[in-house]
């Protein structure tokens, strides 16, 4: 797995590389210090895990970065490592496509479950955070979500989890969950903006949430891979 950390403190992305390479299968690991770099590394070769701090100490960073790394790497998995870990910004950062958010804070034992969630197409979220977030719908999903699956566990798919959504809203939702916005989506199964739009509100109103992030949300609490 071809990972590339974005960091813009060395000792912390250089301690960060030491646990990957001793405690996981990630060898070819990569390390730079900000989003131009980043973007410019992305376009020369493609990585299958970025790990991002969401503050660079220039721009792009947070959510432009986020999105512009996605665009370049649309199957990369994007997990935010950060020293901040507001609910605001997890929602933020999940918004702008991220699959998994870390607080620097946490064990190294904590990163390597999240990792691997990850890399088995899961989304990996901090529980104990996101239901301090303002918005009720966000809490009760959030609250569900300390069911998700453990590291080990068995992650369902999208259609095995959800048999009441068609195999188009499934094959949409696994789209939106990677981050596409709906031209992309349209373009990709040749279909209209307009019909995009339908399959995202009939699946919103099938699993009973109100946007793609509590969508996300729920997808996590119910140990659902999207890849």
């Amino acid at each position: 797995m071809r990972t590339l950390i974005v960091d813009d403190h060395p000792l912390f992305s250089a301690g960060l590389r030491l646990l990957l390479s001793g405690s996981t299968t990630i060898e070819d690991i990569v390390c730079c210090e900000a989003g131009a770099e980043a973007l410019a590394l992305a376009a020369a070769a493609p990585f299958d895990l970025v790990l991002l701090d969401w503050n660079l100490g220039s721009t792009p960073s947070g959510a432009p970065l986020v999105r512009e790394l996605k665009g370049v790497l649309p199957l990369a998995r994007v997990v935010i490592v950060s020293g901040e870990s507001s609910a605001s910004l997890i929602k933020l950062a999940i918004e702008s496509g991220a699959v998994g958010f870390v607080p620097k804070e946490s064990s190294p034992a904590l990163l390597i479950d999240a990792l691997t969630v990850t890399a088995h197409g899961g989304i990996y979220l901090p529980v104990a955070v996101l239901v301090t977030d303002g918005s009720a719908g966000l809490q009760a999903v959030a609250k569900a979500a300390e069911g998700q699956a453990a590291p080990g566990g068995r992650l369902r798919s999208i259609g095995d989890a959800f048999p009441q959504l068609t195999p188009r809203q499934v094959d949409v939702l696994g789209r939106l969950i990677h981050g596409l916005p709906n031209k992309q989506i349209a373009r990709e199964f040749d279909i209209s903006d307009g019909t995009v739009k339908q399959h995202l509100n009939a699946i919103f109103r099938e699993l009973d949430v109100q946007n793609r992030t509590e969508a996300v949300y729920l997808l996590a609490k119910s140990g659902v891979r999207f890849d």
